[in-house]
């Protein structure tokens, strides 16, 4: 086996060693040291401590001190409310998409003569999408459905068809 330390290698091994042990007899008198602080937190924890109660019916001196109530806000002072968010989110069904915004509503005339059990209840909601290249089109949407749940519900219904649906986030 070669060492092309030049012998130093072993030198440093052996600082590292004595390092080690030095590192562990300092760890273990620390730890020693917190044990001795904890005995003396033991006694901190046996004296007494004054509380007082935070009610509004403190006493002192023998007698009750007023409550104080506040003064009703005037109406440049109203407390901020918090902004109004729509709790019901809205799902549709895609069912097509067309080029024109006259060939949609046909579209969803034909959709409703062919599918009228699944389009019953339905209103057309047109989504124009912009697509890169090809213009715009507009998406056929069936609205609206208070879940993702029951939109995918009617979407099995279009495709046991051999209809295109899918369902969507409005």
């Amino acid at each position: 086996m070669y060492d092309d330390t030049k012998g130093w290698g072993v030198d440093l091994w052996e600082d590292i060693k004595k390092g080690s042990k030095k590192a562990a007899n300092s760890t273990k008198e620390a730890l020693n040291s917190l044990a001795e602080k904890d005995d003396d937190t033991k006694k901190v924890k046996e004296d007494k401590i004054e509380t007082t109660a935070l009610d509004p019916d403190t006493v002192k001196d023998g007698q009750k001190e007023p409550m104080i109530t506040p003064a009703p806000l005037k109406s440049s002072e109203k407390k901020a409310q918090p902004p109004v968010t729509k709790t019901s989110v809205t799902y549709a069904v895609h069912l097509s998409s067309n080029k024109s915004k006259a060939s949609a509503k046909k579209e969803w005339a034909e959709l409703k003569n062919a599918f009228p059990k699944e389009t019953d209840g339905l209103s057309l909601k047109l989504k124009p999408v912009k697509i890169i290249g090809k213009g715009t089109f507009y998406r056929v949407l069936g609205a609206s459905f208070k879940n993702k749940t029951e939109a995918n519900k009617a979407c099995e219904a279009f495709k046991k068809k051999k209809q295109y649906c899918l369902s969507i986030k409005l």
